[in-house]
């Protein structure tokens, strides 16, 4: 049991990111008491994190981590994400993180002007590390975890064959402004993107909050239809129930946590863990103010028996790195989510 301010500070920290434990108490000893762990970026950042989000929001390569991210460490001015190493038991060699996320963050346009990747954001080696900028503003995202040499070598390969397929490569045409192709989609045709930007960032910067749900066997998330002035973000994290029932409503409940989760209130809920099993997903929606437009639904799939036994069967290799993943809720969390839930008290 965490005893101190401090200790309990870093466990919750390290529940919301999935920060290891060393580098969350480090970031609570630097910070001033009280203050807030997970801030609000500022809009360009909120706008740049956002693009992120969707973009590995359906990975096309096989990860033991949800949405192959370990960790992300959340700061006023940038965001660091961890993204995992590739897996040795991936079914298919060639598929790798670089590859994978050097074709899903940098923009390409297709014949109809359509952008495939972030707009406007442009990915340089700095200092040993790959950083992901938004053109003519301060926002950064550090993706950690790629070995830069075999970064630049994925986007030279990506380039090089969605060139072949008639794509304009925005980021090698115009790589320190916005080519004419991206100026589009950064203007108020696509407001509810931008306005919704919030909510996208926050759900990537508590990104660790998917594996208190249990084993968490895959994620995969998308923009369902505009909701007034802003977007609706579905996830349908799938996992083994290892949590124990209603374990959805904790994951919610953290989420709507006053102080570390987003400022977001209970539209609807579905839930189905009393039902036997092929009665397995709980649907929750949580909506944003007037202000905040968004709504954020979460499609939680409990995978048990038969269906549980054929994950398993086939991909033991996997299933077994993922059983390492679970994030197990301290019973002094239950406790401060109930608190929090009836008196808003948070623990500061």
């Amino acid at each position: 049991m965490k005893s101190t301010v401090i200790e309990r500070r870093a466990e919750l920290l390290r529940l919301y990111t999935g920060l290891p434990w060393q580098s969350a108490r480090r970031r609570v000893e630097a910070a001033v008491p009280g203050s807030p762990l997970i801030h609000q970026p500022d809009a360009p950042q909120s706008l740049l994190e956002a693009g992120v989000m969707s973009a590995v929001a359906w990975r096309r390569i096989s990860t033991v981590h949800p949405w192959g991210i370990e960790y992300v460490d959340p700061r006023s001015d940038r965001l660091l994400i961890r993204f995992e190493a590739d897996p040795d038991m991936r079914r298919y060699q060639h598929e790798t993180q670089a590859l994978d996320l050097a074709q899903a963050l940098l923009p390409r346009a297709d014949e109809y002007g359509e952008i495939y990747g972030i707009p406007g954001a442009r990915a340089r080696v700095e200092d040993g590390l790959v950083v992901l900028r938004l053109l003519g503003t301060t926002a950064s995202v550090i993706l950690l975890g790629l070995d830069p040499e075999e970064w630049l070598h994925a986007v030279d390969v990506q380039d090089q064959e969605l060139s072949t397929e008639g794509m304009t490569l925005c980021h090698r045409d115009q790589p320190n402004r916005l080519h004419s192709a991206e100026r589009p989609y950064l203007r108020a045709g696509h407001r509810a993107a931008a306005m919704s930007a919030w909510l996208t960032s926050g759900l990537l910067r508590r990104v660790g909050l998917i594996r208190t749900l249990g084993v968490p066997l895959a994620v995969t998330g998308w923009v369902g239809h505009h909701e007034g002035a802003g977007e609706r973000w579905i996830i349908d994290p799938m996992f083994e129930g290892g949590q124990g029932a209603n374990g959805h409503r904790r994951l919610m409940a953290l989420l709507a946590a006053p102080g570390w989760g987003l400022p977001v209130a209970l539209r609807d809920a579905h839930c189905n863990c009393h039902m036997p099993p092929g009665h397995d997903q709980c649907t929750t929606t949580l909506a944003g103010t007037s202000e905040r437009p968004g709504v954020l639904e979460v499609r939680a799939i409990q995978r048990r028996g038969s269906r549980l036994a054929r994950i398993q069967q086939d991909s033991p290799e996997f299933y077994a790195a993922q059983q390492q993943l679970v994030r197990s809720v301290p019973a002094w969390v239950e406790r401060w989510l109930e608190r929090s839930t009836a008196s808003y008290a948070v623990p500061r």
